[in-house]
C-alpha cells in the first residue's frame, strides 16, 4: 500500500468492518481526517509497516446489563423528535447513574441516592486545564503527613457540563507516583468550596452551558472510586459511547427534518451505516480487546462526519455549525481516538 490515508485510515476503518460495507465517502472523510491527525513522531519514527489484520478476541466477558440502557435508549429515539437539546441533560445523567453503578461502593451508592432525593445533581470533570497529557494535570491527589486518612486535592478543571452550578462531583484526578488517573467524588459540602464560573457561549439553543471549576478540597481515601478498577472505565464507555452517537445522529436527522442541514443521499448513508453500526455494537453481549478500539472507531467516525457536515456548508446557522464541531470535542475528539488505537497496534506492527 503506498497510500498513506489509507494506511492510518485504516486504524479507525478496520474496527468498523463487521457489519456492512462502509460507504466510500465516508471511508474517505476518515482517511482524510487521520492523515491531518498524523504528529512529528508518528512522521519520523513509524516505519510505515502494514497493519496486522484482526484476530478473534479470544477472551470475552459479558457486558453487566443495566436498566437505565432502557430509559436512554428510549430518550435516544426521542432525539429524532425533538433534538438532542431536550434530551441531553436526562441522557448524560443516566450515562452518570450506570458510571457510578460500577464505580461505587454499597456507602458511595447510598449517599448518591440521599442527595438525589434532595435535587441534588451530580456533575462529572473531566477535562483539566493542564492539557490532555495526564503528567501535565494541575488537578492533583496529594497525601496530607501530618493528618493520617486524608488528602490534598487541587482542583483545576475546565469545560464541564453545567459545572457553574455544582451539586456533588465526579472528577479524575492525578496522583505522583501513579501512571494512571484516579476517580473520586466530592460531597455536595466539598463541591460548594470550589470556584465556579460560567464559560463560553451555551449549546444546543441554550439547553447546555459549559463551566470551569478551582480550589482545594480536603478528601479522604473513602471518596475514592475504585470498584470494578481500571476495567470498569473501558466497560462504561463501550456502554455510553455507541449510545452518545446515536444520539448525535439523530439530531442530524432532526436538522434536516426542521430545515436547517441540506440532507442528500450521500450524507444520509454515511449517518446510516454509523447508526446502523452503533445498533449492531449494542447487539453484542460480551467485552473483548477489540471493544474499546470499536467504539472509539465510531466517535472518530461520528466526530469526522459531523466537521465534514460543517465543512461543506450544509447547516444554515452558525449555531447549528457551532454545536456540531463542539460534539466533536467532547467525549472523546479525534486525536485521542486515534492515537489510542493507534498506540495499542504499534508494537504489532513492528
Amino acid at each position: 500500500m503506498s497510500d498513506l490515508s489509507q494506511l492510518f485510515g485504516g486504524f479507525i476503518s478496520e474496527p468498523l468492518k463487521g457489519y456492512n460495507k462502509m460507504p466510500a465517502s465516508l471511508e474517505t472523510i476518515i482517511n482524510q481526517a487521520s492523515l491531518a491527525l498524523l504528529d512529528s513522531e508518528i512522521l519520523i519514527e513509524d516505519d510505515f509497516s502494514q497493519r496486522k489484520p484482526l484476530v478473534e478476541a479470544k477472551v470475552k466477558q459479558p457486558l453487566p446489563k443495566f436498566a437505565q440502557t432502557f430509559v436512554i435508549d428510549e430518550l435516544t429515539h426521542l432525539v429524532r423528535e425533538t433534538g438532542f437539546g431536550p434530551q441531553f441533560h436526562q441522557i448524560i445523567g443516566l450515562f452518570g447513574s450506570i458510571m457510578l453503578n460500577m464505580t461505587a461502593s454499597d456507602a458511595q451508592q447510598e449517599a448518591v441516592d440521599a442527595w438525589l432525593e434532595k435535587d441534588v445533581f451530580g456533575h462529572f470533570l473531566m477535562t483539566d486545564a493542564g492539557g490532555p497529557s495526564l503528567a501535565n494535570w494541575s488537578t492533583e491527589l496529594s497525601v496530607l503527613p501530618d493528618e493520617e486518612g486524608l488528602y490534598s486535592l487541587s482542583v483545576n478543571k475546565k469545560w464541564g457540563i453545567e459545572a457553574h452550578n455544582l451539586g456533588f462531583v465526579m472528577l479524575v484526578v492525578k496522583q505522583a507516583g501513579k501512571p494512571y488517573p484516579l476517580t473520586l467524588m466530592l460531597t455536595p459540602e466539598q463541591s460548594q468550596l470550589l470556584k465556579q464560573e460560567k464559560v463560553g457561549s451555551r449549546y444546543l439553543d441554550g439547553a447546555l452551558q459549559l463551566g470551569n471549576v478551582s480550589g482545594d478540597v480536603k478528601v479522604s481515601a473513602d471518596q475514592l472510586l475504585k470498584k470494578g478498577g481500571m476495567a470498569s472505565v473501558n466497560r462504561f464507555l463501550t456502554l455510553v459511547r455507541p449510545r452518545f452517537v446515536k444520539a448525535l445522529m439523530y439530531h442530524l436527522l432532526w436538522l434536516a427534518d426542521h430545515d436547517k442541514l441540506a440532507m442528500d443521499d450521500e450524507l444520509a448513508d454515511n449517518i446510516a451505516f454509523i447508526l446502523g453500526f452503533a445498533d449492531y455494537f449494542l447487539t453484542q453481549p460480551d467485552f473483548s480487546i477489540h471493544s474499546v478500539d470499536q467504539v472509539l472507531a465510531l466517535k472518530f467516525a461520528s466526530n469526522e462526519l459531523l466537521a465534514h457536515v460543517v465543512s461543506t456548508n450544509k447547516l444554515k446557522h452558525f449555531s447549528d455549525q457551532r454545536d456540531l464541531l463542539g460534539f466533536t470535542k467532547m467525549e472523546g475528539s479525534s486525536y485521542r481516538c486515534f492515537f489510542e488505537i493507534y498506540a495499542k497496534q504499534k508494537r504489532a506492527r513492528r
